[in-house]
């Protein structure tokens, strides 16, 4: 079973023909040291530096490359207001 790597910073997304388990085989047998693994695609092979890497997890297809999950949506700009455990609002204090 194909597995993604998922870096971090970005939408970076590389699928390598390990699967997960093998992946974390060879992220612990190289020490932190980069490491090399099989690339389904034609590149042939990829090196993966284990200081870059977010995640990895089990490849859903084997096709297209469409970058990392959706995140969560982006947070709005709307204030919601201050309550107490009652869900009442609570009132600003007075600066002196």
């Amino acid at each position: 079973m194909p597995t993604d790597i998922f870096f971090a910073g970005g939408n970076v997304r590389v699928q390598v023909d390990e699967d997960p388990g093998q992946v974390a085989e060879a992220f612990t047998s190289a020490g932190g040291l980069p490491f090399r693994l099989t690339d389904p695609g034609h590149r042939g092979e990829v090196y993966i530096n284990p200081a870059t890497v977010e995640f990895w997890s089990a490849s859903e297809s084997t096709g297209s490359e469409s970058g990392a999950p959706q995140a969560s949506p982006p947070a709005t700009s709307e204030r919601q207001a201050v309550t107490d455990i009652w869900g009442k609002p609570i009132g600003k204090k007075r600066r002196r």
